[in-house]
């Protein structure tokens, strides 16, 4: 069974009221709920375009062993379907990212 911010989010994407912020005092816990709103796909094939170029442009400044860090390969696919993830343990690159995206409503 889907938990309460699952169907939330369900609901508030079935009214149309996104952009939808989900707050977590827990890393462990904001990843998890990232990953179970993955489900959900929040943009366009247009826009699924535009994070991409973004988030190429993004981490064209990391080194080839920063790019293959598992926090940056698995961002991506969330970033695709306009779910961002946002707390203290990312790479700040990856922080400013979702930052820009969100700011261009793509998350």
């Amino acid at each position: 069974s889907e938990n309460n911010v699952i169907q939330i989010v369900r609901l508030l994407k079935h009214r149309s009221l996104e952009p939808i912020i989900v707050f977590s005092f827990s890393k462990k816990e904001c990843e998890i709920y990232a990953l179970q709103l993955a489900k959900f796909d929040f943009t366009s094939d247009a826009e699924k375009k535009i994070v991409d170029e973004v988030f190429r442009n993004a981490i064209d400044s990391l080194s080839s062993e920063d790019r293959s860090l598992p926090q940056v390969e698995s961002v991506l696919p969330l970033l695709r379907r306009g779910v961002g993830i946002h707390h203290g343990g990312l790479l700040p690159l990856l922080k400013e990212t979702v930052e820009i995206l969100f700011g261009e409503n793509l998350i």
